[in-house]
C-alpha cells in the first residue's frame, strides 16, 4: 500500500510542475485513505495555502492540529493562514497553547510575535519577539519582524532595527518604507526623503510609498510641490488609475477638492467608463462646493450600484437640499450594511433636517454623549503630558485627518512601550467602564446600544497639538462604535468670547445639511474625557493662541474573531 509520504511527495511534484487540478485530486485521495495522518493534512493545506486557497488550507491545517494538538507546524502555517484573512487573534490565541512544545522553535516565536503584533497586543509581542531572537538571532525574516514589532512600538531602537533588517533582507521595499517612517518619527525627515525617493523612482506604481512620499514632503513644508512627483509616474507606461486615485488621494487630504477633482477629469478622459474614477470625481467635486457638477456625474452613472455610490449620492442629495432622496439613497445603504458609521451619521442630519424623532432615538437618549474625569493623580498627569509633548517635537502636520494647523503622533500611541502611556490607558478603560454603565439598556436596532453588552477595546489611538492657531474641522470616525476627546494642555483662552477650543458633536461639514448647529458643546478641562458615539459629526472651534493638546481615540467591539 502506499504510504501516505509518498503520495504526499508525488501530488507535491506535480503541483511544482504546475499540474493543480491532478495534485488536488491525488490530496483529496490521499486525505481519503489516510484520515488520521496530522501530517498529511498539513502538507494538503500548504498545497492550497502556495495556491491561493486560504480558507480550504486552513480548515486542513486545523484538521491537522485536531489530530495531533502538538503539530507545531500545522499551527504556525495555521496561524500565517488566519492572518492573511485578518484573524490576528485567533491566531495569537491558536499559537499560544504550544509554548512548551514549541520552546526551542524561532519561527514559531517570530510568527506568535506577528500574530499578537497585528492583533494589538504589543506587550506580547513584545515578549515573544525576544524569544524569537534569542533563538535566531541573525535571521533574515526575524530581523524583519522584529523592525516591524520596533517601529509600531516607538522603540528607541527602532531606526538600528530596521538598518539591521535591510542588511540581512537586502532591496526589500516594505522595510525601506518601514525605515523611512522611523527615520521621520526621529526628526530625520531629509534621511526619510532619501528613502521615499529610491522608492517612487525604483517602484514607481507603488501607491502607499508615493502617498508616504508626498506626506513627508508636506510635513516638511513643501506645500506647493508635495504631490508633483505624481505627474512623472502618471505619464509613464503602465500607470493606471490607482496612481491617480492616490494622488487625488493627497490633494484631498490637504483640502485641495477642486485640484483633485481636476486630476480626476485629466484621468477620467483617460478611461472615461472607469467607475473608481468617477465617483472618486462626483465626491472630489462635492468637496469643492460644486455639487450641480457632482449630480452630474452621478446622473451619467445612474447604473452604477452598490453602498458606495448610494452613500455618496445620498451626501451629494444632502448638498442640494434634497433630504427625501438623501434619505433614501442612505437607508439602502444601512439595509447593506447596518453598522455604516457614516450612513447613519448623514441618514441623522436627514432626520434633524425633517423633525424626525428618530434622530432623539439616535442620538438624543440621555447617557450617549458625557463628559468624565480621569483617575489621575497631579504627577501621574504631569509626567503623561510631558511625555506626550516630546512625541510631538517630531511629529508633523498630517494629511487626510481633521486637525489644521497643528500636528499629529503617527501610528497606535497605545502600541508604545512607554509606561506613562500604560497607565493612561488603564485610567481610560476605566472610564469606558463608567461611560457604559450609565448608557441606555440593549437595543438591538441602535448602531451603539446593540453593542452594549459586548468586549471593547481602543483600536486606534493618536495625540493632536494645535499651538497658536488651529481647529478640528468637523469630522466622523467611520470604524469606531465610540470616539473620543481627553484633554491635556487647555489654553487660557477658552473662556473667552465665542467658546475658542471648545468640542462641538453634532455640527456637520460646510456645505453639508446647512443650517443646523451643533447638539453638544464640552469647554475643554485637562485630565477630562469626552466620550460619544462615532455616529455623531465633531470638530472643535478654532483658538487664535496658546496650546491645545489632546489624545483622542477610537473603541470598538470586535466581536468573535
Amino acid at each position: 500500500m502506499t504510504s501516505a509520504q509518498a503520495i504526499a511527495q508525488q501530488a507535491g511534484a506535480l503541483a511544482a510542475q504546475g499540474r493543480d487540478r491532478e495534485a488536488d485530486a491525488l490530496y483529496e485521495r490521499g486525505l481519503a485513505a489516510f484520515p488520521e495522518d496530522a501530517r498529511f493534512a498539513n502538507s494538503a493545506g500548504n498545497f492550497h495555502f502556495k495556491a491561493g486557497r486560504t480558507q480550504r488550507a486552513l480548515a486542513l491545517f486545523e484538521q491537522a492540529l485536531a489530530l495531533d494538538p502538538q503539530l507545531v507546524e500545522a499551527a504556525v502555517n495555521a496561524a500565517i493562514a488566519l492572518a492573511r484573512l485578518g484573524r490576528f487573534a485567533r491566531a495569537a490565541a491558536l499559537l499560544a497553547p504550544l509554548e512548551s512544545a514549541a520552546s526551542g522553535n524561532a519561527g514559531y516565536w517570530r510568527v506568535r510575535a506577528d500574530s499578537e503584533r497585528q492583533a494589538g497586543l504589543h506587550h506580547a509581542a513584545s515578549s515573544s519577539m525576544a524569544r524569537a531572537v534569542a533563538l535566531d538571532p541573525a535571521g533574515p525574516k526575524t530581523a524583519r519582524s522584529r523592525a516591524r514589532l520596533s517601529l509600531e512600538r516607538g522603540d528607541p531602537e527602532a531606526v538600528a532595527h530596521l538598518e539591521a533588517a535591510l542588511t540581512l533582507n537586502r532591496g526589500d521595499p516594505q522595510l525601506l518604507f518601514d525605515y523611512a517612517q522611523a527615520l521621520a518619527h526621529h526628526g530625520r525627515v531629509a534621511e526619510a526623503l532619501e528613502c521615499t525617493t529610491t522608492l517612487v523612482t525604483n517602484v514607481p506604481g507603488w501607491t502607499e510609498a508615493l502617498k508616504l512620499h508626498a506626506e513627508l514632503r508636506w510635513g516638511a513644508g513643501d506645500t506647493e510641490r508635495f504631490c508633483d512627483h505624481f505627474e512623472r509616474i502618471v505619464a509613464m507606461e503602465g500607470a493606471g488609475p490607482p496612481v491617480w486615485l492616490a494622488w487625488c488621494d493627497m490633494l484631498d487630504g490637504v483640502d485641495q477638492h477642486a485640484g483633485s477633482a481636476a486630476m480626476l477629469a485629466r484621468a477620467r478622459d483617460i478611461w472615461p467608463q472607469d467607475t473608481s474614477l468617477a465617483l472618486a470625481q462626483a465626491l472630489a467635486l462635492g468637496e469643492a462646493g460644486k455639487a450641480g457638477e457632482a449630480q452630474a456625474v452621478f446622473d451619467a452613472f445612474r447604473a452604477a450600484t452598490g453602498p458606495d455610490w448610494a452613500m455618496a449620492r445620498g451626501r451629494n442629495w444632502l448638498r442640494l437640499g434634497e433630504i427625501a432622496r438623501a434619505e433614501t439613497e442612505l437607508a439602502a445603504v444601512l439595509a447593506e450594511r447596518p453598522g455604516d458609521v457614516a450612513a447613519w451619521a448623514q441618514i441623522d442630519l436627514c432626520w434633524r433636517l425633517a423633525d424626525d424623532p428618530r434622530h432623539d432615538w439616535l442620538h438624543g437618549q440621555e447617557g450617549l454623549v458625557r463628559q468624565l474625569h480621569l483617575a489621575l493623580d497631579p504627577a501621574e498627569r504631569e509626567a503623561i503630558t510631558a511625555l506626550l509633548t516630546d512625541l510631538h517635537r517630531h511629529s508633523a502636520r498630517p494629511v487626510g485627518q481633521s486637525v489644521k494647523r497643528g500636528s499629529q503622533t503617527k501610528g497606535a500611541l497605545f502600541a508604545r512601550a512607554e509606561p506613562e502611556l500604560a497607565r493612561l490607558q488603564a485610567s481610560l478603560h476605566a472610564a469606558m467602564a463608567e461611560y457604559r454603565a450609565g448608557l441606555p439598556p440593549h437595543d438591538a436596532s441602535h448602531p451603539l446600544l446593540a453593542r452594549r453588552e459586548e468586549a471593547w477595546k481602543i483600536s486606534g489611538s493618536w495625540s493632536i497639538l494645535l499651538h497658536g492657531e488651529g481647529h478640528h474641522a468637523a469630522h466622523i470616525h467611520p470604524r469606531g462604535l465610540l470616539s473620543s476627546a481627553s484633554y491635556w494642555l487647555v489654553p487660557d483662552e477658552v473662556d473667552a468670547t465665542g467658546r475658542p477650543g471648545w468640542l462641538e458633536l453634532g455640527n456637520p461639514p460646510p456645505g453639508v445639511a446647512d443650517g443646523l448647529g451643533s447638539l453638544h458643546q464640552f469647554r475643554p478641562e485637562a485630565g477630562s474625557l469626552v466620550l460619544f458615539p462615532s455616529t455623531l459629526y465633531h470638530g472643535t472651534r478654532p483658538i487664535a493662541r496658546g496650546t491645545r493638546m489632546t489624545v483622542a481615540f477610537d473603541v470598538t467591539a470586535p466581536g468573535a474573531d
